[in-house]
């Protein structure tokens, strides 16, 4: 279990007036848990991610703490709000993660969105790794040189996105243009698929153009945290070229 677990129905009920620290609320679907709905209309509110597990896995993630049927896990770091990141000033730089599950890649990515002076990262609530004390040990604490923001809807985030300003490009190995022969607008995003199945086909036609990385003859595709190391630098040093 990584992060800090809580339970019991007040302290998950003030934990998640304060969503941004909140990574997981577990709730157990075996048992008769009070206020139930309540607890998950305000995870939905709040953009958390909620799991219906055995009561007996409660119990062990609880280590024989009250817990009444529900359980929070609390993230070592704060979210941060996804205003300050849609109203970062330019140049601005953001990286969006479509569904990267491994925390070590994620933590490799955090390192170059930091490095590279990226305004934030935006990560899905669902279907990806998650801030915690994992993350922090793979990144070498650089998690708390960037922010990260979490998004219920990455499409609906990268509409907003465009709204505010600034140009999508999705990284994908069928990019017809070449990441390397990119002019960089003020305001960019760079959008990351997951290690299996690389950008779901709703987020690529969000992207303003899909770019790739010029590859070896026989070779295919890099690592997605490779891959974000070099989009992110790239970006950066245009975006820095009158």
């Amino acid at each position: 279990m990584a992060g800090q677990l809580i339970s019991g129905r007040h302290a998950v009920e003030e934990a998640l007036k304060h969503p941004e620290r909140v990574n997981r609320l577990y709730v157990a679907k075996d048992s008769k848990v009070r206020d139930r709905d309540a607890l998950l209309d305000a995870a939905r509110a709040g953009g958390v991610v909620f799991d219906f597990i055995p009561l007996a896995k409660l119990n062990v993630l609880a280590r024989g703490e009250e817990h009444q049927g529900v359980a929070v896990e609390i993230s070592p770091i704060a979210y941060a709000p996804l205003e300050s990141i849609l109203e970062a000033p330019a140049p601005a730089m953001v990286l969006a993660l479509d569904q990267v599950q491994h925390p070590r890649n994620l933590g490799m990515i955090l390192r170059s969105a930091a490095g590279a002076g990226a305004s934030g990262v935006l990560l899905p609530v669902r279907g990806g790794a998650l801030l915690d004390d994992s993350l922090i040990r793979s990144s070498a604490g650089a998690v708390f040189h960037v922010p990260v923001a979490s998004c219920n809807n990455l499409a609906q985030t990268l509409r907003d996105m465009k709204d505010a300003g600034y140009w999508v490009f999705g990284l994908d190995a069928g990019g017809k243009a070449s990441l390397f022969q990119q002019r960089w607008p003020d305001k960019s995003v760079l959008v990351m698929g997951g290690e299996s199945k690389g950008l779901r086909p709703g987020v690529a036609k969000l992207c303003d153009d899909l770019l790739s990385i010029p590859l070896a003859h026989g070779f295919d595709s890099l690592n997605v945290a490779v891959a974000a190391g070099i989009a992110l630098f790239q970006c950066a040093e245009g975006q820095r070229r009158p």
